[in-house]
């Protein structure tokens, strides 16, 4: 046996160990494997990605249900940052109702209507540090007026 195929075992080794406990992206495995040669560490998610063992898509959909507070600005910033792009990344962010998302947000936080323009502009500010667009807050807003 080769010291290669020692590092693979135990690249594998931890890899199902961590996705034991919860779902990762390709990205963040391969950070969490720094010390071991790149190529083995790409074989082996190459493996796991075939056996359905590790899936970003599955990530990503997995992601998104556990940060349901956010808005869709702030999930496309997080996934970018865990390395999830282009088609797989659209058709995440596609797939959730980020009105509804910020409506639920909004009314959680908030049972009455602003009365001032002071509380409604601090409103907002709130909403679009979660990550909700300009359009989604003015509906949320709208929306718990509407129910006022």
């Amino acid at each position: 046996m080769s010291s290669s195929d020692d590092a693979r075992r135990a690249i594998e080794a931890r890899c199902l160990a961590a996705l034991g406990r919860r779902e990762y992206s390709r990205a963040e495995l391969a950070a969490k494997l720094g010390e071991f040669p790149a190529e083995d560490v790409a074989a082996v998610l190459d493996t796991l990605a075939e056996r359905g063992w590790q899936s970003d898509a599955r990530f990503a959909e997995s992601y998104l249900r556990g940060h349901r507070g956010y808005g869709r600005l702030k999930m496309r910033h997080e996934l970018e940052a865990r390395g999830i792009r282009g088609e797989l990344l659209r058709e995440t962010l596609d797939s959730a109702d980020w009105f509804a998302a910020a409506r639920e947000v909004y009314q959680k936080k908030y049972s009455a209507p602003a009365t001032t323009p002071q509380e409604r502009a601090k409103r907002q500010r709130f909403m679009a540090q979660r990550g909700f667009s300009y359009e989604e807050i003015q509906q949320a807003m709208t929306a718990t007026q509407d129910e006022a």
